[in-house]
């Protein structure tokens, strides 16, 4: 049985997202970096389920691959080499499209955001200095716009044949340093919209043309990360799509059109 649950995201600590990067023209000594206010599912469905991060890149950056001089480099890790990929969530998706157990989660959108500028420095400022070398890519002189308490946001959560508690806690973004407490209300699946409606949450435009089985007609763009996996650069993008057949799900007195997918719920919901 397929379930939709209302979340409810509350943040418990400092968010940080590579979102955007700029030179900062206005203070001395590294990039700024902005986190956005959407946040990608994939990052959810990791917290979800516990995990921080593919094992494979738990050491190497995810973006090595991006720094040619460092590729062939011999001090690189051989699993450094490996094309991204998000071996997890395709389990997730798998397990959806086949009908077994699974916990997905939609990109989240921001209901009331606060933000924070931080300055970290991995440098020191004395006259001379020596140090070993530090991580690959790791951040000497940065600039963050971060997103701190109190910022909420919402999600839609699906699982099947998995039933969710009440309250979640999870932990996403860089270092996972983000701890969300999520207050999770189930929501019943309304009634199918036949005509071509916007979806009223974010979507990942992978998972809903070729998981969820839409032919998505229009799209806005919110976020375009630049993690892109060979083969499956659109599970980069997010945001509101426009289709046949997406669905009205409803908890307490709030209501959102979204995908849902269509070999889960096809034949036990009424269309309108």
């Amino acid at each position: 049985m397929l379930r939709a649950y209302v979340a409810d995201m509350e943040l418990h600590g400092v968010l940080l997202f590579a979102t955007e990067q700029r030179p900062s023209l206005s203070e001395e000594g590294g990039p700024l970096i902005v986190t956005g206010h959407f946040i990608h599912n994939y990052p959810l469905i990791y917290g979800l389920l516990g995990r921080n991060v593919e094992a494979y890149a738990v050491i190497p950056s995810l973006h090595f691959l991006s720094y040619e001089h460092l590729r062939e480099s011999r001090f690189a890790p051989a699993a450094a080499r490996e094309p991204l990929h998000y071996g997890t969530v395709e389990e997730v998706l798998k397990n959806l499209k086949a009908g077994g157990k699974a916990v997905y989660a939609f990109p989240a959108f921001p209901v009331r955001v606060t933000t924070k500028k931080l300055y970290m420095q991995a440098l020191g400022s004395g006259y001379a200095e020596a140090r070993g070398a530090l991580k690959t890519v790791y951040p000497r002189l940065e600039h963050y716009v971060a997103i701190v308490p109190p910022s909420r946001f919402k999600t839609v959560v699906l699982a099947h044949g998995v039933e969710l508690p009440g309250t979640l806690y999870s932990r996403i973004g860089m270092k996972r340093m983000g701890l969300f407490k999520l207050e999770l209300r189930e929501a019943s699946i309304a009634r199918r919209l036949e005509t071509r409606r916007w979806s009223t949450v974010p979507v990942n435009l992978y998972d809903v043309s070729l998981v969820f089985g839409y032919a998505v007609e229009d799209s806005i763009r919110l976020l375009e990360t630049r993690s892109k996996p060979p083969g499956k650069t659109l599970s980069s993008i997010i945001g509101y799509v426009r289709a046949k057949n997406m669905f009205e799900i409803r908890s307490g007195g709030e209501a959102y059109i979204v995908p849902l997918p269509l070999n889960l719920v096809e034949g036990h919901v009424h269309p309108a």
